[in-house]
């Protein structure tokens, strides 16, 4: 069983205010931080539409700002700039190395989200302690850099289990990591929340980030599924 693991996090729409500058300003920020990580992890390379085209990007704020600036929301030559800027980063040609960044900002339509949504390499074990520790480190930063209102590690089974990750402004399901914003933690309970903490010896829930356990979900493991499922009852039954 193939099992993928993506960081998704969903932002509200900016303020009207809000200028070009301090957009990107932020979103440059919320990627710096991945140059602390190992190189599978870090956005290395722009996308492109044509191979031959790759070559690795020149992270530098100016560059950045500059690239973003040029990815706008447009259909032909007309500009939505209020619909916002999306880039695409990867970190390596090695498919089973690569990360996948994408991440849309600057979005001032509340009809429409902020995402960011990094796919982990397939060769980044999330059930060996040492690598779940780096990206819960990493998820407590981009939540902390990219402001959402709902975050998570997701897993690709339980993803399509579920079929979508929010429904009525609450969660489809609890995954490995969570981020709830003040409001989604009272549409839950957070008596509930703060139930299963107490109950289970790995599980914490500090600054709004849930953890159920210390290594990701392993959808193969009958009873960490069994485990997931409980919880899922406990907070959405």
């Amino acid at each position: 069983m193939l099992q993928k693991h993506s960081i998704l996090l969903w932002k509200k729409a900016e303020s009207k205010e809000k200028n070009f500058e301090e957009i990107a300003k932020e979103a440059f920020r919320t990627l710096d931080i991945f140059q602390e990580y190992p190189w599978i992890l870090r956005p290395n390379y722009l996308t492109v539409e044509l191979e031959k085209d790759i070559k690795e990007f020149d992270w530098n704020y100016e560059n950045f700002r500059r690239t973003l600036k040029e990815s706008v929301n447009r259909e032909d030559e007309i500009i939505f700039e209020d619909l916002g800027y999306c880039l695409s980063f990867f970190s390596s040609t090695n498919e089973i190395d690569a990360s996948g960044f994408l991440m849309l900002v600057g979005n001032k339509n509340d009809k429409f989200c902020n995402v960011f949504d990094m796919k982990l390499p397939l060769s980044l074990c999330l059930y060996d302690r040492e690598n779940a520790d780096m990206i819960e480190q990493i998820f407590k930063k981009l939540v902390y850099y990219y402001k959402p209102f709902w975050g998570c590690v997701s897993n690709s089974v339980l993803s399509e289990k579920y079929g979508r990750f929010m429904e009525k402004d609450l969660p489809r399901t609890v995954h490995w990591l969570n981020y709830w914003s003040d409001s989604i933690c009272s549409a839950i309970g957070t008596e509930k929340i703060q139930r299963i903490v107490r109950e289970n010896e790995e599980a914490s829930f500090t600054g709004g980030i849930f953890k159920i356990k210390n290594t990701a979900i392993n959808a193969e493991a009958e009873d960490e599924m069994e485990y997931q499922m409980q919880l899922h009852n406990q907070l959405f039954s």
